[in-house]
């Protein structure tokens, strides 16, 4: 889920404002969270079915066919690139396109690997 650096994403403040947060392409999101995706993720990103984990049948639902992370010997989803960036952004699953810098999530995962949180965007 990491995107590209002249991205900005927006998120709600308190007061129900939109504010940009800057992705700095940590990886965070990307080597922290389960990444479970769609048939139709997979459908539009062919790569998804090589790469991926097939979700056991007694655990599959519409938006859960494929893992992508956590996998055994990875640190990532599979298609996080050595630079943290993201190698199949323009296809990129569901679950990836509706995370937002910024957000909660992301505050928590980076958290988790000993980042602080994103600041607001200047301006």
């Amino acid at each position: 889920m990491a995107l590209n650096r002249s991205e900005l994403k927006l998120e709600e403040d308190l007061s129900g404002d939109l504010v940009e947060f800057p992705c700095d392409c940590c990886g965070a999101c990307c080597k922290t969270y389960p990444v479970l995706v769609s048939i139709n993720d997979a459908r539009r990103e062919p790569r998804i079915e090589a790469e991926a984990r097939r979700v056991p049948e007694w655990q599959r639902s519409d938006e859960w066919e494929y893992q992508l992370h956590p996998l055994p010997f990875l640190d990532g989803c599979p298609f996080l690139a050595a630079n943290n960036q993201c190698s199949v952004y323009t296809t990129r699953p569901g679950p990836c396109r509706r995370f937002r810098a910024g957000s909660s999530e992301c505050a928590e995962a980076r958290q988790r690997l000993g980042l602080k949180p994103l600041k607001l965007q200047a301006g």
